[in-house]
């Protein structure tokens, strides 16, 4: 059985709940297909099953804390295990954490359409001490936005929502390599600036 079938599974017998719990712990770290569960989740919702309206709350929130957790956790431990590692010595890493802290907004806003990238962000951001103010905001900015297209989405194709899945998976996928070739050509350019 593929993950989605048994997501889907959990998602009909306990509703709201499982909607919860599987939409936290993607928001986490685990690479799991919550787009997909959602643009059903929107079919279901167009068919009476669910309430469009407090699976976009829960969405929004459980995506939020999960962001929040990962967040906290590196703002929290990051320093000491990126040392304990020797992470803090590799240049590439010291330019990343610059550029993260220089352009914090865009990114935490941009990374919640890149699917595991957004998880990424969250551990940076924590690590950077991007201030928590801002990283709520853009946080919760983007995760109303994404997860409510996803929800939209399904609701407006119905039952044909299986055939959209994939469609949004790329998506994901195209956002997320343009997010990390904005990253690499700001610090690019931020380094040959420096050096010119």
């Amino acid at each position: 059985m593929d993950v989605l079938a048994l997501l889907l599974s959990y998602v009909l017998l306990y509703k709201y709940v499982a909607l919860a719990v599987i939409v936290y712990a993607s928001a986490v770290l685990l690479p799991l297909p919550s787009n997909a569960m959602l643009l059903a989740v929107g079919a279901f919702s167009s068919q009476g099953y669910f309430n469009f309206w407090i699976s976009l709350a829960i969405a929004v929130i459980a995506n939020t804390l999960g962001d929040l957790t990962g967040y906290g956790l590196t703002r929290r431990y990051g320093a000491a295990v990126t040392h304990a590692l020797r992470i803090d010595r590799i240049r590439f890493f010291d330019q990343l954490q610059t550029e993260l802290r220089t352009d914090a907004a865009i990114t935490v806003f941009l990374t919640r359409f890149a699917g595991w990238l957004s998880a990424a962000t969250n551990f940076l951001a924590g690590l950077v001490g991007v201030p928590f103010a801002t990283f709520l905001f853009y946080d919760f900015l983007g995760n109303f936005i994404e997860p409510g297209a996803a929800l939209v989405l399904g609701r407006i194709v119905g039952s044909y929502w299986g055939d959209f899945s994939n469609i949004l998976e790329l998506f994901t996928g195209v956002v997320a390599i343009g997010v990390i070739l904005f990253i690499l050509a700001r610090i690019r350019s931020r380094i040959t600036k420096k050096y010119s």
